[in-house]
């Protein structure tokens, strides 16, 4: 008997010619059973008790979180550019290291934030990060220069990385692979649509311009700081803990939770890191590439997010109505979103397609609105349409995928920071590419845009054939997926 081990915590391969098992039936077995012997009615109980504690309030934590991180276009567009006048944001590159200094922090503290999630506990963690980083939105309602508003954008930066690998994570810690895509999309999808409506929120605030000798655009800076605040102290009141913790549930309900966990994926008992683990974690070539894959997505996300106001202005569009048209597109967004989510959740195999599919979307909508003709402006806005529902039904579903695809909390944990990490990648190349004097075309980051999801389709067709390749080997008995003999890849 040859046997061949590769020892480490991502991935352990076993090969032995004694093993000769019906592949198909133990793959099946492994499906259907992570609900047997519950009520299937106690189970949608359970069900919906922990949906209507945990996606409500990450969804108006990470909602609120976008709208702090990328309301500095709004802000400067407020009241004829005022904020710019203020705060010499023409000159140079002043605007766009204000937009870049936010994810300097927000990438290195994505990994060490998971640790303080676990030691600490997600109500105190996730609730103390959130109200920290309203106090330094209203902060930046106070900058009287371009490096103090950059200063305050890094602390937001350094706050706001606790808390969507922090989220994506505890999603993952509650639910199994079969739930996972619809909940990280619903609790994602529910914040961009409200977020999508800062814009509308920015132009009412900003007409408080000259309200106690302050601008339209400081008032946009603190309101939304003080909304901030008050999102976190909710925090610690609706935030659940892990299973083991969840003193919503009675005894025998956090006995099924964990158990069905266990059923799907065995690692509903906490791992701790170790250097070890650490190591070979950020030596796995397929987390590298999930992330690439989230940050190909947010770029399109980000550039749209910190330049739509200014492509619309372009478009012949006045600031105001630039303002109010931002929002049709993110509230759109839902729908490619969920249904892509629905799908990937519901159809063995669909995941990768999911991605595929809307990684066409971001493609062809980036070209509509950035290189059909400047007159075409009902074709252009339903480019925006296009592109911002294929980036934003990638961000959950690219997570959701990794998430599936792995074991261990510990592993978990490090790969939702990983992947958000990389989220920060994206959003600063989106800074840099993504540059005035290429107005109103962008040619720079339209390009990138393009190349990178043109290599995010060529990657997950790459996935799907490995993973389809190591799921039949491990049904005939010639390797262990993730140290666990019932464990397969989803593709």
């Amino acid at each position: 008997m040859e046997v061949e081990e590769k020892h480490n915590d991502h991935h352990v391969e076993t090969y032995s010619d004694d093993a000769n098992k019906v592949g198909d039936q133990e793959e099946q077995r492994h499906y259907a059973n992570i609900d047997e012997g519950f009520d299937p009615l106690e189970i949608k109980r359970i069900v919906r008790k922990i949906d209507y504690r945990l996606i409500p309030i990450l969804s108006a934590m990470y909602c609120i979180s976008l709208i702090d991180r990328t309301n500095l276009s709004l802000a400067r567009a407020a009241n004829s550019m005022q904020m710019q006048k203020d705060l010499r944001l023409d000159i140079g590159y002043r605007y766009s290291i204000a937009a870049l200094v936010f994810f300097i922090p927000y990438i290195v503290l994505e990994i060490p934030s998971q640790l303080g999630l676990r030691k600490f506990g997600a109500r105190w963690w996730l609730g103390t990060s959130v109200i920290l980083w309203g106090a330094v939105m209203i902060g930046m309602g106070f900058s009287n220069s371009w490096s103090m508003l950059a200063g305050f954008r890094a602390w937001l930066g350094m706050f706001e990385a606790t808390l969507f690998p922090g989220a994506a994570y505890l999603i993952s810690c509650w639910y199994p692979r079969k739930s996972m895509a619809v909940r990280n999309t619903a609790f994602y999808v529910v914040s961009i649509v409200i977020s999508g409506l800062s814009s509308i929120l920015a132009y009412g605030l900003g007409m408080l311009h000259g309200r106690n000798g302050l601008h339209g655009w400081q008032w946009i800076f603190i309101i939304q700081g003080v909304i901030t605040v008050a999102i976190g102290l909710l925090g610690y009141l609706f935030i659940v803990d892990f299973p083991d913790k969840a003193h919503f549930l009675t005894e025998e309900q956090r006995d099924i939770v964990t158990t069905r966990i266990q059923r799907d994926r065995g690692d509903a008992v906490v791992d701790p890191m170790t250097w070890a683990k650490f190591k070979s974690y950020i030596l796995s070539p397929r987390l590298w590439i999930y992330g690439y894959m989230f940050g190909s997505s947010t770029v399109g996300s980000y550039s749209l997010a910190y330049f739509l106001p200014r492509i619309l202005a372009q478009m012949g569009f006045t600031n105001a109505q630039s303002q109010l048209l931002v929002a049709p597109p993110y509230a759109w967004a839902a729908i490619p979103a969920l249904t892509s989510a629905y799908f990937a959740d519901r159809i063995r195999g669909a995941r990768s397609i999911a991605v595929i599919v809307n990684a066409v979307f971001l493609i062809v909508g980036t070209c509509m609105y950035s290189q059909l003709p400047v007159a075409q402006k009902a074709a252009r806005y339903a480019g925006i349409f296009f592109a911002i529902g294929g980036c934003n039904a990638n961000v959950p579903l690219v997570i959701s995928w990794a998430q599936t695809s792995i074991r261990s909390q510990s592993k978990r944990g490090f790969t939702a920071a990983l992947v958000v990490a990389w989220g920060g990648v994206g959003g600063i190349i989106a800074s840099v590419v993504f540059m005035e004097r290429e107005a109103p075309s962008y040619p720079t980051g339209v390009y990138l845009t393009i190349g990178m999801n043109v290599a995010v389709i060529l990657l997950c067709i790459g996935l799907n054939l490995y993973y389809r390749y190591q799921n039949k080997r491990a049904d005939r008995g010639l390797v262990v997926l993730e140290g666990s003999p019932d464990f397969r890849y989803q593709m």
